[in-house]
C-alpha cells in the first residue's frame, strides 16, 4: 500500500490523535503496490475516524476521481483541496491496495459535526429567540467554531449593554446522534448586574469631577443613558477610560499624574460605584525646545514661528502633538511622505524638561499612478475627478485626508482608505498611490406618512439614486449623477416632482440640474387654492471652499383659485398665469455639520428677475444668515434672520408672509401681516423681515432643550388692508434626534407682541421633521 498524500490539518486539534492512529492501522494492515500511478480505480471506500457525520455518498460526490478512472496523483491531490474546501470534513488522508484489475482507494476522513440546533441553558435576562440571531449557522451544514467564537461573544455584548458586565457565556458541541447531527449548548452564568450609579474621584484638585467625566466613555446611569448604553459598565471598558484620564492630564503639562487605585463598589444588587484615586503630581515648564535633524527645511522661517511649545511655557502634550502634526504636514507638502518626528522628554533642573524633537527626513517624492480598487459600480472619472491629486505632482500628504473627505462626502462607500504603495514599474524618485473603497447602495426607496402643523397628514414615495448613470439602461448607476422621483399626497397637499442633477456638466465641476414639478397646495389660505405646474434648469459652481454661486431658469403656470364664498379681494387675485424668470444667488456655507450646526454660519442673497414674457412682472429680493456658537456643554447659540423684498407684488403669489414652524412660531402658519379689511385673511406684503435667536443644549442622549425668541414683520402692503405691524414670540423646544440625522422638532411658542386681528390663546404647538439645507 502507498500513502498518496498525507495527512492536513485546518488546525491542531486533539482529536488529530485518533486519525493519526487509524492512519497508523491502516498502513500495518495495507498491502504495499507498485507503479500505481495510472492503475484502474475499481473501488472507493470512505473510511471514519470519530464518529460518522457526513454519508460516504456525499464524500465520494465532491471527488473527481471515479471509479473506472485511471489514478491520477495529481487529481488526488486536487481532490484533497476539494474535501478540505467543502467543510465537511478537518482531516482527510487517502491510501490506496491493490486488487485484481487494479487499485481500491481508502479515503480516511474526520468529518466535521453538522449542525443540528442550538440549546440554551441559564439565560433568563435574554430570550433565547434573541440569542438564537446571534448564531451564524445553518441546520444541516458542518459546524464552524468560528462562528460560534463570534457568536459567544455578541451574546456577551449584549449582557453587558443590559448592565451585565460579569455575565459569561460558553458553548460545547454535543455528540452527534444516530444521524449524524450535533447540538451545540450554550450555558450563562449571568451574574451581578453592574449599572454604574456614580463616578467619584479622589485626588483631583486641578479639574472638577465634571471634566474628567467627559473624557470617559462609560456614563452614570440616568437621563443622558436612555437611549445610549443604560449606565453599563465593565473592567475592559474601565481600563481605556482610566487610560484617557492619564492622557488628558498629561496634555495639560502633568506628566508624572497616574490613576493610582480604581475600585468597584457594590452599591446592592443592581447597582456599582467607581472610585478613581488620582495622583496629579506637579506641571512642568519647558526649560528647552531643541530640534535636530532639519536640512531640507528652514527653521526659522518653517518652523519656529509657528510652533506653540516655547520655552518658559507651561509643558502640555496636546501643544505638542499640534506641534508635531504641523511638522510632519511642513514635510508632507513638499514630498516628503517618509518624514518621522520622534519626540524626547529629558530632565532639567527644578519642575521642567527639555524637548527634544529628532526628525528623520527620508527623501521627497512625485505621485505616480494611481490607482483605483473596489469600485465595481461607480465609474473610475468620478473618481478620479474628485481628486487633489495627480501623477507628476508633488506627493502632498496633507492632501491625502482631503482626498478621503471627498470621496467620503460623495455618500457612495461603506469606507475610503488611502495609502502610498510602491509597484514594480514605479520610477526613482515616485510613488503611486492606491485609493481602495468599498461600495455601499446609493439608491433607496422611501414611503409613509407624516405630519406637521403647517400642511397636516401627508403619504409619501420617494425614490432616489444619487449615483445615477442616465446612459446605462441596465442599471443607471455609476455616472455620479442624480435622480430623484417624489409624491405627496395628503388632505392639504398634492406635489409630484422629479429632477435630474449632472454634478460634472462639461466636464468642470459645474453642477447641472433640471427639474419639473405638479404642487397642488391647499394649506395656504382658507380663501384660495393655488397650483403651479413648471419646471426649472440651473447651473451652479463653486466659488471658493466655502462659497458657491448659481443661476436658474423657470418656468412655470400658476393657477390661483379662489374658494366659494372669497372676498372681493381675493376674487380678484384669481386666474391664470404664467411665470417666467432668471434667478441668480451666492450662498457661502462654513457650518460644520448639515443637521446640528456648532459653529460656522450660512449666508445667501439672490435675485429673481420674473416678467421675461410672461404674465408676471416682478423682481424679488432674498437675503438669508444663520450664525452657530458653541458654548461649553455642548450648548448652542444659534442666530437666524431673513429679509426679502418685491418690487411690485401684484399678485398674492409674489408677496410675502410670516407665521409657522419656520419663523414667527406663536402664530399660525402665514398668520402675521397685513390682511384684507373683509375676510380678516392675511394678503401678505411687499417686504417682510425675521429674526431669531436660540439656544439649545443637551437633556438627554438624542434629546437637546431648545429656548428661543422671534421677531419679525411684514411691510409694504395692497391697498384696502388691516393690520400688520411688529410681532415677536418666545418658546421652548425640544430637538429629537431618534429617527436619523435630521432632528424632530417640537416648539411651543408664546406671543408677546402681535396686531388685534391675530386669533390669540395663549401660544401656539408646532411640529417638524428635518433640517434646512
Amino acid at each position: 500500500m502507498i500513502f498518496l498524500n498525507s495527512l492536513k490539518r485546518r488546525a491542531a486539534r486533539a482529536t488529530a490523535l485518533p486519525a493519526l492512529f487509524a492512519g497508523v492501522l491502516l498502513f500495518l494492515t495495507a498491502h504495499y503496490a507498485s507503479g500505481q500511478d495510472g492503475a484502474t480505480v475499481q473501488a472507493i471506500d470512505v473510511q471514519y475516524v470519530g464518529n460518522q457525520t457526513v454519508s460516504p455518498e456525499r464524500i465520494r460526490s465532491q471527488m473527481s476521481t471515479k471509479v473506472g478512472d485511471s489514478l491520477s496523483l495529481a487529481q488526488i491531490d486536487e481532490d484533497i483541496k476539494q474535501l478540505y474546501a467543502s467543510g465537511d470534513v478537518d482531516n482527510v488522508r487517502m491510501l490506496s491496495e491493490n486488487v485484481a484489475g487494479g487499485v481500491r482507494l481508502i479515503v480516511v476522513v474526520q468529518s466535521r459535526a453538522v449542525y443540528g440546533g442550538s440549546e440554551f441553558r441559564g439565560n433568563t435576562l435574554i430570550s433565547t429567540a434573541k440569542l438564537e440571531k446571534k448564531v451564524d449557522l445553518r441546520v444541516n451544514r458542518p459546524i464552524d467554531e468560528s462562528a460560534l467564537v463570534t457568536a459567544r461573544q455578541e451574546m456577551q455584548e449584549l449582557y453587558r449593554k443590559k448592565g451585565f458586565p460579569e455575565a459569561t457565556v460558553n458553548y460545547s458541541i454535543q455528540p452527534p446522534d444516530d444521524r449524524g447531527y450535533s447540538m451545540v449548548l450554550f450555558t450563562f452564568d449571568e451574574g451581578n448586574q453592574g449599572i454604574l450609579r456614580n463616578v467619584e474621584f479622589i485626588g483631583n484638585e486641578s479639574f472638577p469631577s465634571t471634566r474628567l467625566k467627559e473624557e470617559m466613555e462609560q456614563k452614570e446611569k440616568g437621563l443622558r443613558t436612555v437611549f445610549g448604553n443604560n449606565g453599563a459598565t465593565d473592567p475592559q471598558s474601565l481600563a481605556l477610560d482610566v487610560q484617557a484620564i492619564e492622557d488628558f492630564y498629561r496634555d495639560q503639562g502633568f506628566l508624572n499624574a497616574e490613576v493610582t487605585n480604581v475600585s468597584r463598589v457594590r452599591a446592592d444588587s443592581k447597582f456599582v460605584d467607581v472610585i478613581i484615586t488620582i495622583d496629579e503630581g506637579d506641571t512642568f515648564e519647558v526649560n528647552s525646545l531643541s530640534i535636530v535633524g532639519v536640512t531640507s527645511l528652514s527653521l526659522q522661517d518653517d518652523v519656529l514661528p509657528f510652533l506653540q511649545t516655547r520655552a518658559g511655557d507651561r509643558f502640555a502634550g496636546a501643544k505638542l502633538k499640534d506641534d508635531i502634526k504641523f511638522i510632519g504636514d511642513q514635510y508632507g507638502r513638499r514630498g516628503y511622505i517618509e518624514a518621522r518626528v520622534i519626540p524626547r522628554l529629558e530632565e532639567a533642573p527644578g519642575q521642567s524638561v527639555k524637548v527634544v524633537l529628532d526628525i528623520t527626513e527620508g527623501s521627497s517624492y512625485r505621485v505616480g499612478r494611481v490607482h483605483i480598487e473596489g469600485n465595481e459600480k461607480t465609474n473610475d472619472p468620478v473618481i478620479r475627478r474628485e481628486l487633489p491629486i495627480e501623477p507628476g505632482q508633488e506627493f502632498d500628504t496633507t492632501l491625502i485626508p482631503v482626498t478621503k473627505q471627498r470621496l467620503e462626502n460623495m455618500n457612495y462607500f461603506e469606507s475610503v482608505e488611502i495609502q502610498p504603495i510602491d509597484t514594480s514599474y514605479t520610477s526613482a524618485g515616485e510613488k503611486d498611490i492606491l485609493v481602495r473603497v468599498v461600495e455601499k447602495p446609493t439608491g433607496s426607496v422611501n414611503f409613509g406618512a407624516g405630519f406637521s402643523s403647517i400642511d397636516s397628514v401627508t403619504g409619501f414615495f420617494e425614490l432616489t439614486q444619487a449615483n445615477f448613470d442616465i446612459g446605462d439602461w441596465s442599471d443607471f448607476t455609476g455616472a455620479g449623477q442624480r435622480f430623484r422621483f417624489s409624491a405627496r399626497v395628503g388632505n392639504e397637499r398634492r406635489d409630484i416632482s422629479v429632477s435630474f442633477t449632472e454634478p460634472w456638466f462639461l466636464g468642470k465641476r459645474l453642477a447641472l440640474t433640471t427639474e419639473g414639478y405638479y404642487r397642488d397646495s391647499l394649506f395656504l389660505s382658507d380663501q384660495f387654492d393655488q397650483t403651479n405646474i413648471g419646471g426649472a434648469v440651473s447651473l451652479r459652481r463653486s466659488l471658493g471652499e466655502f462659497t458657491y454661486g448659481s443661476v436658474e431658469y423657470r418656468g412655470e403656470r400658476i393657477e390661483v383659485n379662489p374658494e366659494g364664498g372669497a372676498s372681493p379681494f381675493f376674487l380678484a387675485e384669481g386666474g391664470d398665469f404664467f411665470k417666467s424668470s432668471v434667478s441668480v444667488s451666492v450662498t457661502r456655507d462654513t457650518r460644520d455639520n448639515l443637521f446640528l450646526p456648532r459653529r460656522g454660519h450660512k449666508i445667501s442673497m439672490g435675485y429673481e428677475f420674473a416678467g421675461l414674457g410672461g404674465d408676471v412682472d416682478d423682481n424679488i429680493f432674498t437675503a438669508t444668515g444663520s450664525q452657530y456658537f458653541l458654548l461649553p456643554r455642548d450648548t448652542i447659540f444659534s442666530l437666524r434672520g431673513k429679509f426679502a423684498s418685491s418690487s411690485n407684488g401684484d399678485h398674492v403669489f409674489t408677496r410675502h408672509w410670516l407665521g409657522g414652524a419656520n419663523d414667527l412660531r406663536a402664530f399660525d402658519f402665514r398668520d402675521v401681516g397685513p390682511r384684507d379689511a373683509a375676510s380678516l385673511e392675511v394678503v401678505g406684503g411687499n417686504q417682510a423681515w425675521f429674526g431669531s435667536a436660540e439656544v439649545t443644549t443637551p437633556l438627554i442622549e438624542k434629546i437637546r432643550g431648545a429656548l428661543f425668541y422671534d421677531i419679525g414683520e411684514v411691510t409694504d402692503a395692497p391697498a384696502g388692508t388691516v393690520g400688520g405691524g411688529l410681532h415677536s414670540d418666545w418658546g421652548v423646544g425640544l430637538r429629537l434626534f431618534i429617527l436619523g440625522n435630521a432632528p424632530v422638532k417640537l416648539d411651543y411658542a408664546f406671543p408677546l407682541e402681535n396686531d388685534i386681528f391675530v386669533d390669540d390663546d395663549g401660544g401656539r404647538f408646532q411640529f417638524t421633521m428635518g433640517a434646512t439645507f
